[in-house]
């Protein structure tokens, strides 16, 4: 039987694909190895002085026009976490952009620098590199924070300097260019010899919907046991994962759920708003 395979356009500074982790998650155990996930760099902010407000930045500058600029964003990311309730913080720590930092392309080299060709290495990357944008508000599209990142999945330094120089966007945007994905993020959907783009932020159900009717019926989601040691075994795989992700991975109603269940494990946590995030130690 052929494998779906879901590969999401977007780049990791979005709030919004922040937001697809729970549904991402619940396709993943209920379709289980029928389905498979990868990521194209949708590479969203070449120049950033492209999108402040141009009036401004002729007539007060640069500083003037990203200070302006990044309280807009800020709004845009709190807008952006009512789609699911993942947890977004926003002024606690750095800026993504300032004189220095003009583009997001460094997430997206970064990526490419650290997990190469490991699907479930990009998975864990592109999550910390969520994370750390959305709710540590760490600086991720610096050298110096993709390098330290690098370490923490055993790169050093030198290697991972001759990985990113070697990175190389443009077949990523070309694909992008011929498919004529625009926004983001989208999906581009392949079951056997055929590819779908689906443009927008699908729910679960829709989802459903539309992997039975490309599969013509054959794939087909399956009843997901939730108990201690199947989410243990799931975060192994997710080593860094939030309560409102079990909760929709494992077809859950209520987060507590989740948080009850992991209350006597030697699991790392941290609570941000409602939500608990688990990491290995």
């Amino acid at each position: 039987m052929d494998q779906l395979k879901i590969i999401t356009v977007a780049d990791p500074m979005m709030g919004l694909l922040w937001e697809t982790w729970p549904i991402h998650r619940k396709l993943e155990t209920h379709f289980g190895e029928q389905i498979s996930f990868g990521t194209l760099m949708g590479q969203l902010v070449k120049d950033v002085y492209g999108l402040v407000d141009q009036e401004i930045l002729s007539r007060y500058g640069k500083t003037v026009a990203l200070n302006q600029y990044w309280v807009k964003l800020m709004q845009i990311y709190l807008q952006e976490e009512r789609l699911t309730g993942m947890p977004i913080q926003m002024g606690t720590n750095e800026r993504l952009f300032d004189e220095n930092h003009t583009s997001s392309l460094p997430l997206d080299r970064g990526l490419r620098a650290i997990a190469k060709s490991n699907a479930e290495l990009e998975d864990q990357v592109l999550y910390e590199l969520q994370y750390d944008t959305v709710v540590e508000n760490k600086q991720t599209n610096d050298i110096n924070y993709l390098t330290k990142l690098a370490a923490n999945f055993k790169i050093d330094k030198n290697k991972f300097s001759a990985n990113y120089k070697s990175v190389n966007l443009n077949q990523e945007m070309n694909i992008m260019s011929q498919l004529k994905i625009s926004q983001l993020p989208a999906y581009i959907v392949t079951y056997g010899d055929k590819s779908y783009v689906i443009k927008g932020l699908p729910k679960y159900s829709e989802w459903v919907d539309m992997i039975t009717k490309i599969s013509q019926g054959n794939l087909k989601s399956r009843k997901v046991t939730f108990n201690k040691e199947m989410v243990l075994d799931f975060i192994k795989i997710h080593p860094h994962i939030s309560s409102l992700e079990l909760k929709e991975a494992f077809g859950l109603s209520d987060e507590q759920e989740v948080i009850r269940i992991l209350e006597d494990t030697d699991l790392k946590t941290k609570k941000i708003k409602k939500t608990i995030f688990y990491s290995l130690k």
